[in-house]
């Protein structure tokens, strides 16, 4: 049989210019007096959720925060959010893995869309009620594959009509008890980043940390300004630790979150 075709993420990229870009978001675009989410409108929005036995105490509760957030994402964006998990897949993603399209089954894909036929979209309950927590943690090896999809995606669309894609948010729901180190990812996808001159709001990935083990919380901390500064990139990471108060891990605290890293991140840009 043979191999499956792989995605060269060593492909030189093709760059832009700054000036090239399409026009700047600024802090109008991201929040009003009438929107404190306006910003949603502007962003992909995509969850990746650690299913690993670590997270078995935690899981009622992640599958009730989805639930709720989906209907408040799509209403501002018609295309809904993506759900990816660190260990499970769709059924049919080794196939489509097989055939070199392995992005098209690697998550849950524009869960709430508003558009399309009602029998195609998946539903947050649905998903979670096939997913149980187990194994280890390989957070870098999902992180990877998601991002490198995105930046390959950004190639694409720039040399077929360009301009760029919608700049992405990508939220992590995680223990923080990983086998693979997720910060040589994100620096690998911070420095294409730099090297495309893309915004600084380009992508950014929000840290969402359950529990209370100690070096998980040391581990991401580290990647939240620290290693971008020490090796000279962008800081394109932000972290929260959920300390299990009631409420905390409600939709308003997430975008709450979200928003305050889009707000920094626009405000780089402009400086």
């Amino acid at each position: 049989m043979p191999a499956s075709p792989t995605r060269n993420t060593q492909e030189p990229l093709s760059l832009p210019v700054q000036n090239d870009w399409s026009k700047a978001l600024t802090r109008k675009h991201v929040s009003t007096s009438e929107d404190p989410y306006a910003f949603l409108k502007h962003f992909d929005t995509a969850f990746l959720i650690d299913d690993s036995a670590a997270m078995g105490n935690y899981w009622s509760q992640v599958g009730a925060l989805l639930d709720q957030i989906a209907p408040i994402c799509t209403e501002r964006d018609r295309n809904g959010i993506d759900i990816y998990f660190v260990n499970h897949h769709p059924r049919g993603y080794f196939f489509y893995n097989f055939i070199g399209r392995d992005m098209d089954r690697a998550g849950y894909r524009h869960i709430g869309q508003v558009t399309g036929a009602p029998s195609m979209r998946d539903n947050v309950a649905g998903i979670f009620s096939s997913v149980r927590p187990h194994g280890k943690c390989r957070l870098a090896h999902r992180l990877g594959h998601i991002l490198d999809g995105y930046l390959d995606e950004m190639r694409r669309q720039w040399r077929l009509r360009g301009h760029r894609i919608k700049p992405l948010n990508l939220i992590v729901i995680t223990a923080g008890i990983t086998d693979d180190d997720p910060g040589e990812t994100l620096m690998r996808t911070a420095r294409k980043l730099d090297e495309m001159k893309a915004p600084s709001y380009q992508v950014g990935v929000q840290f969402f940390r359950m529990g209370q083990n100690e070096n998980a919380r040391r581990k991401l901390e580290l990647l939240d300004g620290d290693l971008a500064e020490a090796m000279k990139f962008r800081d394109m990471v932000d972290t929260v630790t959920w300390s299990g108060q009631p409420g905390e891990l409600s939709p308003d605290a997430v975008l709450k979150v979200v928003l305050g890293a889009v707000e920094r991140s626009i405000d780089k840009q402009q400086v």
